[in-house]
């Protein structure tokens, strides 16, 4: 199946609510437009317009978009497409180009800034997104309060497929419904300890302070495993903590459905003749070894990663779309480009805005990322 078939199949599920009377503009034709525009780095309508004439010919002979349409149009395609279909067809599109079967969905929230000041949306926006280690965005639900994040993680929980993989949240889901609902779902969990849990954050926090965990070598009172980086002037030694013993810990086990392990990881970082520590406790249902547990937590910067991408190479944050549904069908089109460039720069050495410049200056470029997605 083509490129173009491929775009064809799966867009051609969203339903198009315009009147078919005096449609000039095709919505396969603007939404294949919208998602090369994005690939090329371009997520502006403006620009997006641009991009159409100026790559006409190729856009006609590759994917069938003969016209290009305005700015108003975009404007309102963008905010009548259901964002929970767009999400379902690029997942569709994603997974004929990527690893479908990951080892970790990393679970975080990221707002829009830019919608805080846009009259038309309330509340700023905040985004949940499930993300996985082989860098494809597998869900999202969009909420309009930082705390609303707990009951919307929840509800993605039900939505995607979480079963035998590891589901890493940040300290704020650390909660027993939510690890309940993972375990529920067959899946399992590492997530970080922080006050919000205040007795257990106390009682988990004094089995690792300092003084016990330096000489954790000498008595076995831990499992350990810890890496030693070097790079850009700095020094960056982690190590892993993972108590051999939680008896101590057996009336909170009860609590937390399928809670085996409480690890931590202590980060110290010399730089410039200074050293920086840290420690973070997390809790886990996975019954494996300090090195696994100290690449789950580890794995988790991926999906901060990528919304640096969203901030740096899209500038999301001042992204001026004044709708809801606009925002959210922008940011499901950011994600792609950044899934598409990240699956095909494995093993190179260059940078997703670089890629993405390259295939905004060489058609074939672009073909190529296709290709060798698999999908052409």
């Amino acid at each position: 199946m083509s490129v173009n078939e491929t775009f064809n199949l799966y867009f051609s599920i969203i339903e198009d609510k315009r009147s078919q009377c005096d449609i000039t503009h095709s919505l396969l034709s603007i939404l294949k437009l919208a998602m090369l525009a994005v690939l090329c780095g371009i997520d502006e309508l403006d620009k997006i317009i641009d991009y159409g004439k100026s790559k006409k010919e190729f856009l006609s002979k590759e994917f069938e978009i003969t016209e290009t349409p305005s700015k108003s149009t975009l404007t309102r395609v963008f905010a009548m497409i259901n964002p929970c279909w767009l999400g379902l067809s690029i997942v569709g599109i994603l997974q004929t180009m990527i690893n479908t079967n990951p080892e970790q969905i990393m679970i975080d929230g990221k707002a829009i800034r830019s919608t805080d000041a846009i009259k038309s949306i309330e509340k700023m926006m905040n985004i949940v997104t499930a993300y996985t280690d082989t860098g494809m965005s597998l869900g999202q639900l969009t909420v309009s309060d930082k705390s609303n994040e707990i009951p919307a993680v929840r509800e993605l929980l039900d939505m995607i497929n979480i079963k035998g993989t590891v589901v890493s949240m940040d300290a704020m889901h650390c909660q027993k419904d939510t690890v309940e609902k993972i375990i529920n779902n067959s899946g399992d969990y590492v997530v970080q300890l922080k006050k919000n849990q205040e007795n257990f954050y106390e009682d988990v926090y004094a089995m690792f302070d300092d003084k016990y965990m330096d000489e954790a070598d000498k008595n076995c009172e831990y499992e350990t495993f810890r890496t030693l980086e070097k790079g850009h002037g700095r020094i960056e030694k982690r190590t892993c903590y993972v108590l051999n013993d939680v008896a101590y810990f057996t009336d909170y086990m009860a609590d937390w459905k399928g809670l085996k392990k409480i690890f931590a990881v202590k980060r110290e970082v010399e730089k410039d003749g200074k050293t920086s520590k840290e420690i973070s406790c997390y809790l886990s249902s996975k019954n494996t070894t300090a090195e696994n547990l100290l690449s789950y937590s580890r794995n988790h910067w991926q999906i901060e990663s990528m919304h640096h991408i969203l901030d740096v190479t899209y500038d999301e944050d001042r992204c001026k779309l004044l709708t809801k549904t606009a925002q959210e069908n922008l940011n499901i089109f950011r994600k792609m480009g950044i899934s598409v460039h990240k699956n095909y720069l494995k093993n190179k050495k260059q940078t997703i805005k670089s890629s993405m410049f390259n295939c905004l200056l060489n058609e074939q470029r672009l073909l190529e990322i296709l290709q060798n997605c698999n999908i052409r």
